[in-house]
């Protein structure tokens, strides 16, 4: 795991967030922190009274109007007297205030149509310090000093503005600024730190990038970093994570930039001068978990093509087992949403139904593919059967399996089990 240079105590050093009393977070959550303690205001952070305060806290001292804060709470509120409402909201918010311990004058105050926000101690917000680093850096004339702004507000960026409050118009057009303000940081990040000697100094960037997000870019810039390293095992990993969750998420290929990517790592990996410690180090599996063994589905073709020969002189036979994630008509599933909620359900019960020495893995969306090796036709059915079993005890809904079974001998073209049925 890489070293985290994020860790919140470093952060509030760093960018002098520390020198005030009450900070307030707003990127990835909504927390407020008063003497290096955390308040509780409430359950939530999307009652009227809290939604208030996060209004006044980020219009700061422009204030809100009180049109905008009806506007905003009550225009789909059944409310007969919206503005008494209000009223009431933001008393309640001022006994919130405080309750939770805040300093003696910290208050909401309306003024010539207008709420605002009043604090008598210095306030830091993440979000407007985030943004302050990143104008900096793009005034900045000196490129190391630009590089330390950049870095400054991506360490400062923990996820989406006000995350719970994305059905918010306001909220999610700051969150929109702010997301396309962090991808220019990591970006130039990556552009600027190109360096091999550069690429542990820009791995936490890319990988926090990653996480959050999941873009190309941003996982390419990571693969990178990583061979930039020499840690070409962890760059190939990340590559099939990436294309996998392509995939999965997408129902997409790999693109040209990481077929580009993954043929640098097969180039650089044979290329190493390794001892058989090292390669047996390489193979070896992890875990000993119990249940099938899965891989993608490229990995599986390898596997299977190499059984096939083998059982050519050893006289033992081998099935493959085709599971399709059917609709109640016995028809393949094409809702993404119902495929999503039952495909980690259906591997988990092939895994659990199944010998270690089993192997599975999932060419298409709709289906998923096991050879079975060293069985005979009748065993292929109470294998089925309790894949079935397994799979009814957390089914999802509207979703149900069919099978079908085909030994290895007689499979002229494993492609085929990607294409869509045309069996009931």
């Amino acid at each position: 795991m890489e070293k985290d240079v994020f860790d919140a105590a470093e952060e509030t050093e760093v960018f002098g967030m520390d020198k005030a009393k009450l900070q307030i977070t707003m990127l990835g959550d909504f927390v407020l922190t008063y003497n290096n303690q955390v308040l509780k205001l409430e359950r939530t952070n999307t009652t009227k009274a809290m939604q208030v305060l996060q209004m006044l806290l980020f219009y700061g001292t422009a204030g809100v109007p009180r049109d905008t804060l009806l506007d905003t709470l009550y225009q789909d509120d059944s409310a007969t007297e919206p503005a008494n409402n209000l009223k009431v909201t933001v008393s309640n918010l001022r006994k919130l205030l405080i309750r939770a311990g805040l300093p003696e004058g910290t208050t909401v105050v309306f003024h010539s149509g207008n709420y605002y926000w009043q604090c008598e101690e210095n306030v830091a917000i993440d979000a407007k310090t985030f943004e302050s680093e990143v104008k900096k850096a793009s005034t900045a004339a000196e490129e190391k000093v630009r590089v330390q702004h950049w870095k400054n507000a991506c360490a400062l960026y923990r996820g989406d503005f006000l995350p719970h409050l994305q059905s918010e118009g306001w909220a999610a057009a700051a969150a929109a600024y702010y997301r396309e303000m962090y991808f220019s940081c990591v970006n130039h990040l990556i552009e600027t730190l190109k360096a091999d000697e550069q690429a542990e100094e820009l791995l936490p960037f890319v990988t926090r990038a990653a996480a959050l997000y999941g873009l190309e870019e941003f996982q390419l810039g990571k693969i990178d970093c990583l061979m930039r390293l020499h840690r070409y095992a962890e760059a190939k990993q990340e590559y099939e994570e990436t294309v996998r969750g392509l995939r999965d998420d997408f129902d997409l290929g790999p693109s040209e930039a990481l077929l580009n990517r993954c043929r640098q790592l097969d180039s650089m990996l044979s290329d190493r001068s390794v001892s058989i410690q090292d390669l047996q180090d390489t193979l070896r599996e992890d875990s000993q978990e119990k249940g099938a063994y899965y891989c993608a589905f490229p990995g599986f073709i390898d596997v299977y093509r190499a059984v096939e020969r083998m059982l050519q002189r050893m006289g033992q036979s081998a099935y493959l087992l085709l599971c399709c994630m059917t609709d109640s008509q016995g028809k393949p599933v094409t809702s993404k949403e119902k495929l999503a909620d039952a495909t980690p359900k259906v591997s988990e019960a092939i895994r659990c139904a199944l010998r270690r020495g089993d192997l599975y893995t999932q060419p298409a969306r709709d289906r998923f593919l096991v050879l079975l090796v060293g069985t005979n036709r009748e065993n292929c059915s109470l294998i089925t059967d309790r894949i079935l079993n397994r799979y009814k005890k957390n089914a999802a809904h509207g979703v149900g399996l069919s099978f079908r079974l085909a030994p290895v001998t007689e499979v002229m073209n494993l492609e085929m089990f990607q294409q869509k049925p045309t069996w009931e």
